[in-house]
């Protein structure tokens, strides 16, 4: 570790990842070694402005984008159900026109107030790769906003897992300070550790949603769905197809967890291989609707192997013992759940050796949501992937997608056998 080198008006970090400068006597800007200078050409005074114009905010980053053009990130979340992510990566450079509250700004470049930052160490920090993500942490646990906005443009791909950049001793101290994983907190740890402070300020992830009665206000959904709508029909069917070629068709019969089960159509048609089929779902309403619609008389059909069986339960705490399930579904679930680090730390645990993991969910668009009123969230390939990886050590053996009129991803997972 070197000393810190001075070259005014810049000082560079012992990191080397970080560049710090003095604006005027209250404003400091910080840019990534990596981004190119940032456009248009008054980009200081301009993030100054922003700074200045709302006390609460004290932290203030220029959307960065990639080599060909395309929204690298709008800023980064990270006490979020996705982990953390780059807000609106992937997107035309022009999608986002609007100032945008984020948990952090983790490259390009930075204004911040001064005042803060001397009041939260931040030149220490900046000495780890993973400092501006500390320093926006600590600035909004004092009650402080962080912003990217639109009109000051950066080129700068800085990303901390992708790169491989972040040491084992900068990972570890950071989850000893803060308590949790940066790559993905469980929401439920931050919320008991970091009760009362502003590091909740997401009220849409961290207040109280209301109850969830999906299955009374759409009776019997996805059963109607299948006999009506040939696209969905299609759908399932391949749906179903992926999950049951990877699930060992042997005796006594490979055990298959529908995990969000809803109304019980996925198990009936995975039990239609002949495999033994277990759902779990929250909702009473829809674990009785499952459990009508798959007697024998009323699916009109004789399963080859036992019928599936259902059972109301939380995913964050599975009911079962430690790799019992060869076969994993999450089909239209994970964009349901609060915090899914939770729940795909049980399907890690309860998984066997050599099984499969298989994950369905509508892609992330920008400005848009499949289910407004029932989705927490919507992932991009990219994030989904992630996410299973760091939470559960599975190995992601591909990433695929459904289309027309659909727009889902699909994940297979595997875990060494």
């Amino acid at each position: 570790m070197q000393d810190l080198i001075s070259s005014p008006p810049e000082v560079q970090s012992r990191s080397g990842q970080w560049l710090l400068e003095e604006f005027d006597e209250d404003v400091v800007i910080i840019r990534s070694a990596t981004a190119t200078e940032p456009q248009p050409p008054d980009w200081r005074d301009r993030l100054a402005h922003y700074l200045k114009a709302a006390p609460s905010v004290v932290v203030v980053g220029a959307k960065r984008t990639d080599t060909n053009d395309r929204i690298f990130s709008m800023g980064e979340f990270t006490i979020h159900p996705k982990g953390f992510h780059h807000l609106g990566r992937g997107v035309e450079s022009y999608a986002f026109r609007f100032p945008e509250e984020v948990d952090a700004i983790c490259g390009g470049v930075l204004a911040m107030r001064r005042d803060k930052f001397d009041g939260v160490g931040g030149s220490n920090l900046l000495d780890s790769s993973l400092g501006t993500l500390e320093l926006c942490l600590a600035l909004r646990a004092a009650g402080g906003r962080c912003v990217a906005v639109p009109d000051v443009v950066v080129c700068d791909t800085f990303d901390p897992i992708a790169e491989n950049t972040i040491t084992l001793q900068e990972h570890q101290t950071f989850i000893a300070h803060w308590g949790f994983d940066w790559r993905a907190p469980d929401l439920d740890v931050v919320r008991q550790k970091h009760a009362g402070t502003d590091l909740l300020w997401n009220v849409r992830f961290f207040g109280e949603a209301m109850p969830f009665i999906k299955y009374e206000q759409r009776n019997c959904m996805h059963w109607n769905s299948y006999a009506q709508v040939d696209v969905y029909r299609q759908r399932a069917d391949c749906l179903a197809k992926v999950i049951t070629n990877v699930t060992p068709h042997c005796s006594p019969p490979a055990k298959i967890l529908d995990l969000g089960c809803g109304d019980g159509l996925f198990s009936h048609l995975f039990a239609l291989s002949g495999t033994q089929v277990v759902g779990v779902d929250p909702e009473q309403s829809a674990i009785d609707q499952a459990t009508m619609l798959t007697k024998k008389e009323e699916a009109a059909c004789t399963y080859p192997g036992p019928s599936p069986k259902f059972i109301v339960g939380l995913g964050q705490s599975l009911p079962f013992d430690d790799a019992s399930f060869q076969t994993v579904a999450m089909l239209d679930v994970i964009e349901h759940l609060p915090n899914p680090v939770a729940v795909l730390r049980e399907v890690g645990r309860i998984l066997a050796p050599g099984g499969h993991l298989i994950v369905s969910t509508p892609t992330w668009q920008f400005g848009g949501s499949s289910d407004p009123v029932y989705h927490v969230c919507e992932y991009t390939p990219w994030e989904l992937a992630q996410q299973i990886q760091i939470v559960t050590g599975l190995n992601i053996h591909q990433t695929s997608k459904i289309s027309d009129p659909y727009r889902d991803i699909v994940v297979e997972a595997c875990k060494d056998g």
